[in-house]
């Protein structure tokens, strides 16, 4: 699978319907995740859960995970809840390499991880619109190696620690 999301793995051209535990090629009723050409579409797509576990040794979970560069276009309310018990991610963008996260659209996303990190990427984190409301236990938004980029966008962050709400490597720009 190219994407996970909400533990289903996709690939290009695959539709997750809100509630599926499988793919679909059709556009289903409803809200729905679409990925094409290295962009993740969410269109008033909702999940809740543990997501897909990308490190065993350390029990990581993320509701939305890949290990390339990826855009995630926000169409309508969608909303991304990471019920995992220990350090998981609603979004995390790579574990080698350095890829990108970018954020397109003018849709809305609400982000919560408890106990986790919200937006997580190894290379830069561009957002260039869109409503973000994202809880987490620390790191809302969060680059391990490259900058946090943000062009545009309404974006609230909350660190349920009070540290790195916002977090770079490199540069927050």
């Amino acid at each position: 699978a190219e994407v996970y999301v909400g533990g289903v793995g996709m690939n290009d051209g695959d539709y997750l319907a809100n509630g599926a535990t499988a793919t679909q090629t059709t556009k289903p009723s409803g809200g729905y995740a679409y990925y094409k050409d290295g962009t993740l579409t969410l269109n008033n797509y909702s999940y809740e859960g543990m997501g897909y576990q990308y490190d065993s040794n350390q029990g990581f979970h993320a509701t939305v995970f890949t290990e390339q560069d990826l855009t995630l276009e926000l169409v309508g309310f969608n909303t991304l809840t990471q019920t995992a018990l220990w350090q998981s991610d609603v979004i995390c963008v790579g574990i080698g390499g350095k890829p990108d996260l970018t954020v397109d659209g003018n849709g809305k996303l609400i982000g919560t991880a408890d106990n986790g990190i919200g937006l997580c990427a190894n290379g830069d984190i561009t957002i260039n619109g869109g409503t973000i409301a994202v809880t987490t236990y620390s790191g809302s938004i969060s680059s391990h190696g490259g900058d946090v980029i943000i062009n545009d966008g309404d974006i609230t962050v909350e660190s349920k620690i009070g540290i790195d709400a916002i977090y770079s490597s490199n540069d927050v720009i």
